[in-house]
């Protein structure tokens, strides 16, 4: 036997332990560091064995689970993809890989697998526009090389890694240190009266300790690095909780708020609004978890709140486009480019976690003062120190 097919082997023998626990255990519940490397192996080794259907079984879980790191991010996307198009699950390929481009819109891996999944539906204008971006940004993978059409699957060295655009991130490394390893900050709302916060998972990863700004500890209570979400719990009750809007549908121009902590120790520590429409109700390459909008965001503003003009919960703030980079690599400057995770999205993702929320009634269009007083009310600053 060799060392690879051992190694997989025992990698197996572990993760089924994993598969049984019950749905919904955050990776810090489940013992997760070691685990988790254990399903991030498995992974690279099922599918660089061709094994495309333990790749899946693997990926489920493991992006359902754990806190995955920005530098296996497009690689583990771009295996999952491939796994779930080969057993005819393209759809759900395609989400796959448009959460890997919100999260980093230089993965020129996840454009080259969009690319690919695309043009097995038949898709064949859209495919060549993601190729395109795919060239642009860095590279395809070379002839010959496995892409998410479930055909030949190379090892996992052969693959290229990610490469143009700017990751997506609005959270801060706040420049600290506790003792324990740099501290980064960030911003979370509640959704309950018991004391449930919703963050992004970028915001909580590689955390040994969790906090708000006054100290209040938190405990992690579920993850999903696939669409980016995370939820605390604070032991005491909240000043006030947001309402998810869910319906009616959201339209395109409607003015929204948001809400966060950015640049911690540069601005002020009471939080800040800024203000903007919704500008599409897709992300980046049609990304539909996602809001576009034009209120502005920084660094420490992931996890915060987006509200309608009524002060409903609409979504997550997540993620900018970077215009420094864009430029450098289009010619052209974006302005105002932002999003936020969909209340949708969020919905189902408490719904997972068997978390109670209410649903929005509001109608009455507020003020922006009062809207401000509301998204303050119900948000804190998060802070995540030691490794």
């Amino acid at each position: 036997m060799t060392i690879m097919k051992a190694s997989f082997l025992s990698a197996v023998l572990v993760l089924l332990a994993i598969l049984a626990a019950p749905m919904g255990e955050s990776a810090a519940q489940t013992d997760g560091a070691g685990e988790c490397e254990q399903l991030v192996s498995a992974t690279d080794l099922a599918y660089g064995n061709g094994d495309l259907a333990g790749t899946a079984r693997f990926a489920a879980t493991l992006f359902s689970r754990c806190q995955i790191a920005d530098e296996d991010w497009a690689r583990l996307s771009f295996r999952y993809a491939a796994a779930l198009s080969h057993a005819g699950r393209k759809e759900e390929a395609l989400g796959v890989l448009g959460r890997c481009i919100t999260r980093q819109p230089k993965a020129a891996l996840c454009y080259s697998g969009k690319a690919a999944v695309l043009s097995r539906l038949g898709r064949q204008e859209e495919a060549g526009q993601a190729r395109m971006l795919a060239q642009t940004l860095g590279a395809l993978p070379r002839e010959g090389g496995g892409t998410p059409s479930g055909k030949a699957v190379p090892p996992p060295s052969a693959q290229p890694g990610p490469a143009g655009m700017p990751a997506p991130r609005a959270e801060t490394q706040a420049g600290r240190s506790r003792g324990e390893g740099a501290v980064k900050a960030g911003t979370g709302f509640f959704i309950d009266d018991r004391g449930h916060l919703v963050t992004n998972a970028h915001v909580v990863s590689g955390c040994g300790r969790l906090e708000t700004a006054g100290k209040a500890p938190l405990k992690l209570i579920g993850v999903d690095g696939g669409v980016d979400l995370a939820v605390l719990q604070m032991s005491a009750p909240p000043a006030a909780n947001g309402k998810l809007r869910l319906d009616p549908p959201l339209r395109v121009g409607e003015d929204v708020l948001a809400f966060g902590f950015p640049l911690p120790g540069l601005l002020s520590s009471e939080g800040n609004v800024t203000v903007g429409i919704l500008s599409a109700t897709r992300g980046v390459a049609d990304d539909p978890h996602v809001l576009q909008m034009t209120a502005p965001v920084q660094s420490g503003n992931s996890g915060g709140p987006l509200l309608d003009g009524a002060g409903n919960v609409i979504g997550v703030v997540v993620s900018k486009l970077d215009a420094a980079n864009v430029l450098r690599q289009t010619g052209d400057l974006p302005q105002n480019v932002n999003f936020a995770i969909k209340a949708s999205e969020l919905a189902l993702f408490l719904d997972r976690l068997k978390i109670p929320y209410g649903r929005a009634t509001a109608t009455v269009r507020q003020n922006t003062a009062d809207l401000a007083e509301a998204a303050t009310k119900m948000s804190v600053q998060i802070i995540c120190s030691g490794r």
